[in-house]
């Protein structure tokens, strides 16, 4: 009973503030004169929705390593891919950025409009051309200053666990020199599973690694591994703390299925 409860006052909060107060920012930046502190404006309310999606659902936070967040350039922010919640997660509580979004979410207002906003690009996967145009937009907004968020497994995974890098996933910031912001997370997983409705109150682990520099690396291959490798290895580490310190073993077992 705890559990629908969560998740229908979380999806009742997320909708009015998506749709209706979501609006509302938008048409106000519009009209907004200085075009500078309209964009910052509605980032600023983007990264609030982030932080208060996690207060909706009644979960705690606990963020390292906010000082490898790069101030003043752009980067590829790469993150392992547990649920629907990571989004909210690294807009609310790392980088605003845009993403590589499936051509479906531009047909769903209020997400399309944010999307659009951040400057995102909507991806085809079935027609091998239309992604090849989609991933030289990227490279072209990349080279212009826009931050992107990538998640390379390419979708969630489906036990928590670190899923292999889509070969290439890392392409976009070898080939224009961009940055790399690693992100370790863990707990969203058991937050809401892949496939699951119900959502579980839960403590989220998240820890930003320092830049990667692609420049450092002799192929996309190299800089992939490189990165994986890093992430996996602090996913180990937020792994056991949250068994030690977060949800008690019985109620675990049953959420992981272990």
């Amino acid at each position: 009973m705890k559990r629908l409860f969560v998740t229908v006052y979380f999806y009742i909060m997320a909708v009015l503030y998506v749709f209706f107060y979501g609006g509302f920012v938008l048409v106000r930046a519009r009209f907004m004169r200085d075009r500078v502190k309209a964009r910052a404006y509605v980032l600023s309310e983007i990264e609030k929705f982030g932080r208060r999606a996690f207060s909706w659902l009644f979960s705690k936070v606990v963020v390292e390593g906010e000082e490898n967040v790069p101030k003043d350039k752009n980067v590829v922010v790469v993150a392992n891919h547990q649920s629907l919640m990571d989004i909210p997660l690294i807009l609310g509580f790392v980088k605003t950025g845009a993403f590589i979004a499936k051509k479906e979410l531009k047909k769903i207002p209020g997400i399309n409009w944010y999307i659009d906003y951040l400057g995102g690009v909507y991806l085809d996967r079935s027609d091998p051309k239309k992604a090849v145009r989609a991933i030289r937009e990227v490279m072209e907004k990349l080279k212009q200053g826009v931050s992107f968020v990538l998640f390379p497994e390419g979708t969630r995974s489906p036990t928590g666990e670190v899923l292999p890098f889509k070969q290439d996933s890392l392409m976009i910031a070898y080939r224009t020199g961009t940055p790399v912001l690693p992100i370790a997370i863990w707990g969203t997983y058991h937050m809401i599973p892949k496939g699951r409705f119900l959502f579980s109150p839960q403590t989220v682990y998240l820890r930003v690694l320092p830049p990667v520099d692609p420049s450092r690396f002799s192929s996309e291959a190299e800089l992939r591994e490189h990165v994986e490798g890093l992430i996996r290895e602090h996913i180990e580490i937020l792994k056991k703390r949250w068994e030690d310190e977060g949800v008690p073993g019985q109620q675990r077992h049953n959420q992981t299925g272990r």
